[in-house]
Formats: structure tokens, C-alpha cells, sequence
């Protein structure tokens, strides 16, 4: 026996799932048309269009102009490594390097791994106008480094006269047949340091006014027997330092900028300390030889010299006959040589014998 089945609702009462509902053609209280409601298709509530991508171009004037604060990290979403870079100054600039080349190869990508908008269409132009910044930045770099190397040779040239020293016989020839020559007015006209000795026994500081004027100290300590020290508060800061009895002299004031006006020595008995202008440095030709530390002038016509010398400890001979100072040998214990010395005023450094023969 057949059982009959439910009863469907009338037409006008049919309810459609998350639609409005009507009753007789009319919508029930508080709906209106229109309205989305939860299961209607497309109307989901959490559902909003994707985040667009970040621009390759921003990225990549990010990275190369403000590479070093992290600014291109922060623009791609990646805050934790954007401060690190910032407060690292770009990793000391290798991790700004390194994102700047990532970025123009196409892996940079933003916080949530997608690549950069762009890159296809700008990739060209931007490779090109990095290399260009930064081979003008190369260049830049270049220059400015020869500019300060210039100027710190400037600042180092020294102030002493290349004119021979004003010996009687020369005195005597200028006398008889006045010179009119540049070098001859220099090395007359300028002012000229008085000599002075300064005596002393033990640890003691001179001080001394030396007019900012070039000169040369002979400092003797014949009966010491302890560490035995000369020192400046000029340019040259330490002249002396040995053990036992010295006799030597040195050039002070090559530089200007720090003049000295105090020598600091250390000794353990009687000493002295000679002052003099540097015309009273011995013109010396074709060859000289000495012991220990001495200064002369280098009196011949040509600009390179044969140096020996014999002896433990370090061997130095500088000239500064030219505009820039030259270090001509700078050895420890025994030397053979030949170097290029400009004629002029040179300083020997020795604890040894030593010969100076022109080339």
C-alpha cells in the first residue's frame, strides 16, 4: 500500500538559500533588495582583491640611492633585515652592494616572495645607469684621492733652502763679483738663526725659540752609558735613541706646521746640545763618508748616488733637495746601493760607517 508523500510548499512561500525572502511578492521586515546574505554567492565578507606587486623601479632607486638605510627593504616589506641594514649602514655598504646586484639581476622579491612589477620593461635602463653612477663615482673617488695626495705633499714639503750653505770662500766670491741669481737672493736674504749651546747633565727639557726656521742640532753625550734619548716636540719627534756615549747631528724643522720649541733629553751624564742655522752644514762632492748620524749637503751635478754602509742597526738617508722629501734608503744593518738622491740637504741615519759616492 502506497503512502502518499509530503506536501511541497506553495510556490509563493519557496525559500532559496541565502536569498531575500518574500512572502506574496513582498519582501519581509528588514530586508531590503540587494542586500548580501551570508551564502550568497561572491559575497563573502573576508574576500578582497590581492595586494598589488612592488614596482622594480622604486625598488631599485631605493636600493641604489638609499641603499645603505635600508630604505629598499623597508618599501618591500621586510622590516626585521630593513633595520638590521640600517643600523649596519648597509653591512659597512658590502649588504647594500649585494642587494643592489640581486635586485638588477630579477630575484629581488618582496615580503611574500613575489618578484617585482617591471623589471622585463626597465631591466636595460637600469643596469646602464648604475654602471654609469658608478664608474663617475670610480672616477671621483680617483681624483679626490690625488687631490689629497697633493695636498698632504704640499703640507710635508719642506721649507729648507736648496741653495748651497754660505761658506767663507763663497762669501768671499760673492763679495768680489755680486751674484744676481734667484738661488743666490734666497739663500742671502733670508733670516739666519743665531747659534746657541745648550748644556745639561741627566733628564732635562730645553726650550728653545727657533724662529720657525730649518735647523741643525748636534746632540753629544760622550760619557753616557744608559739609554740615551733626544727628543722634539716639532715635526721630527725623536732624533736620539740609543744606548751608551753619541755624538750626531740632525735636521728639525723640515716641515711646516710644527715648529719646535722644546727638546726633551734623557741621559745619564754630562751633555750638549748645539744649535745652528743650516748654512753652517759642510757642502760635500763627489764623495763623502762618515760615522753615525750626520747631515751635509750634497753638492754635485748629479741626481744619483752609490751608498754603502756598514753597521748593525737601521740605516736611513733621506734627501730634500727636491720639492717632496725622498727617502733614498731606509735598511737595517749593511747596505750597497745605488739610488736616486737629488743634490741638496741630506740627513744620514747610522750606527755604522758609510759612504756617499755621486753616480
Amino acid at each position: 500500500m502506497s503512502h502518499p508523500g509530503p506536501t511541497p510548499p506553495p510556490p509563493s512561500d519557496y525559500t532559496t538559500y541565502g536569498a531575500p525572502q518574500y512572502a506574496n511578492g513582498q519582501l519581509l521586515d528588514g530586508q531590503n533588495a540587494g542586500q548580501a546574505y551570508p551564502g550568497q554567492y561572491g559575497a563573502f565578507p573576508g574576500q578582497y582583491g590581492a595586494e598589488p606587486q612592488k614596482s622594480f623601479l622604486v625598488t631599485w632607486l631605493f636600493s641604489l640611492l638609499l641603499g645603505g638605510l635600508g630604505v629598499d627593504r623597508f618599501y618591500l616589506g621586510k622590516i626585521g633585515t630593513g633595520i638590521a641594514k640600517l643600523l649596519t649602514l648597509g653591512g659597512l655598504g658590502i649588504w647594500s652592494l649585494v642587494d643592489l646586484i640581486v635586485t638588477l639581476a630579477g630575484r629581488q622579491t618582496d615580503k611574500n616572495r613575489r618578484p617585482l612589477a617591471g623589471y622585463a620593461q626597465h631591466k636595460k635602463v637600469a643596469v646602464v645607469v648604475t654602471v654609469v653612477l658608478l664608474v663617475v663615482n670610480l672616477v671621483i673617488g680617483v681624483f679626490s684621492g690625488i687631490a689629497a695626495a697633493t695636498i698632504v705633499r704640499q703640507a710635508a714639503t719642506p721649507p729648507i733652502i736648496s741653495a748651497a750653505p754660505v761658506t767663507q770662500e763663497s762669501a768671499a766670491s760673492s763679495s768680489a763679483e755680486p751674484t744676481t741669481t734667484e738661488e743666490a737672493a734666497a739663500g742671502e736674504d733670508r733670516p739666519h738663526l743665531k747659534a746657541q749651546t745648550l748644556t745639561g747633565t741627566g733628564d732635562d727639557v730645553k726650550t728653545v725659540d727657533l724662529k720657525g726656521l730649518p735647523a741643525v742640532v748636534t746632540f753629544t753625550c760622550k760619557a753616557c752609558s744608559g739609554n740615551t734619548v733626544l727628543e722634539t716636540n716639532g715635526a721630527e719627534i725623536l732624533l736620539v735613541n740609543t744606548t751608551g756615549a753619541y755624538a750626531g747631528s740632525h735636521l728639525v724643522d723640515t716641515s711646516a706646521g710644527a715648529p719646535t720649541t722644546e727638546f726633551n733629553v734623557s741621559a745619564d751624564s754630562a751633555w750638549t746640545l748645539k744649535i745652528e742655522d743650516i748654512d753652517n752644514v759642510p757642502s760635500s762632492t763627489d764623495k763623502v763618508s762618515g760615522h753615525g748620524d750626520k747631515v751635509l749637503y750634497w753638492d754635485v751635478a748629479s741626481d744619483k748616488a752609490t751608498i754603502t754602509n756598514k753597521g748593525e742597526s737601521n740605516f736611513v738617508v733621506q734627501g730634500f733637495g727636491s720639492e717632496v722629501p725622498e727617502l733614498a734608503v731606509n735598511k737595517i744593518g749593511d747596505y750597497s746601493g745605488t739610488v736616486q738622491l737629488t743634490p741638496g740637504f741630506v740627513q744620514v741615519n747610522s750606527d755604522g760607517d758609510w759612504t756617499i759616492t755621486a753616480k
